[in-house]
């Protein structure tokens, strides 16, 4: 019986958002464009609506019973700005949980969502950075860092299995490694798995999942040796960050972050062998 009553509440929070976020992005938004301030006030006040909209469907889905929140060592959200935020990716609500707790985020958005004749004029608004291709992700991700604003990256790239080590893609480092940001990695973490990779949205657990979102120090990349070409820079730095993490979570079982990763010259040349072929 409680396993129904959350599938129920699980389709009520996720009908509201198709439901709320169409009336907003046709309604709202139009509105709000003929407000005074132009681009950056409409960009402020699409964020805080999204913002208000998300804390309340993070407290609804708790109140539920389908999960427990747990925020940890979060700093206050002005130290946050003009960081990129790398936070891990174990299920569908991560987005949702970021968007409900930290306001005024800049979010890299699936084409779909960002082409969406619903949705698509609300993440606009918002000055959110559409993913239609790699330079154009990183040029308006710079950008928005240049400009203090607070991103927030999954650098694995989809949901992946509950206990496997961190694998990271590459764009996250390629763009640390043109803007210069500082980083805040959050782990975020859920027992039992909550919608997790090759789950639908009516998989609900009997007993409310622990989601944990564990903010560590705010640490700086350490700097790339200018010699090494791009790709090269971009490979060893997101070793550093995969073992960041894995350190972190794993503890003893990983190595320590390899500043020294940013330095040597391609894996061929003497250093160890490259972990897997990631592009």
């Amino acid at each position: 019986m409680k396993r129904f009553l959350k599938i129920i509440a699980s389709g009520i929070g996720f009908g509201s958002l198709g439901v709320l976020g169409a009336t907003f992005s046709l309604l709202a938004i139009p509105v709000m464009r003929l407000l005074p301030g132009g681009k950056s006030a409409l960009q402020r006040r699409a964020r805080a609506c999204f913002f208000f909209y998300f804390q309340r469907l993070v407290r609804f889905l708790q109140w539920a019973g389908i999960y427990t929140l747990t925020l940890e060592s979060m700093p206050p959200r002005a130290e946050m700005d003009g960081h990129v935020i790398l936070a891990t990716h174990p299920g569908y609500l991560d987005v949702v949980m970021m968007l409900g707790s930290i306001e005024q985020l800049t979010c890299v958005v699936k084409p779909a969502i960002w082409n969406n004749p619903l949705f698509g004029w609300a993440v606009r608004a918002a000055g959110y950075i559409p993913a239609l291709d790699p330079d154009w992700v990183l040029n308006r991700g710079a950008k928005a860092q240049a400009r203090g604003e607070t991103l927030v990256l999954f650098p694995e790239g989809t949901r992946t299995l509950p206990g496997s080590p961190y694998r990271f893609q590459r764009g996250a480092a390629h763009l640390l490694l043109r803007s210069g940001a500082p980083i805040l990695p959050l782990v975020v973490t859920c027992d039992p798995p909550l919608l997790a990779k090759g789950h639908r949205w009516y998989h609900m657990p009997e007993h409310p999942c622990e989601y944990r979102i564990r903010a560590l120090h705010s640490v700086a990349p350490p700097p790339a040796d200018p010699a090494l070409p791009a790709p090269q820079a971009a490979r060893a730095l997101t070793e550093w960050l995969e073992d960041l993490f894995n350190q972190e979570v794993y503890g003893s079982n990983h190595h320590p972050p390899r500043d020294e990763a940013l330095h040597r010259e391609d894996a061929g040349s003497g250093g160890h062998a490259p972990r897997g072929h990631r592009g």
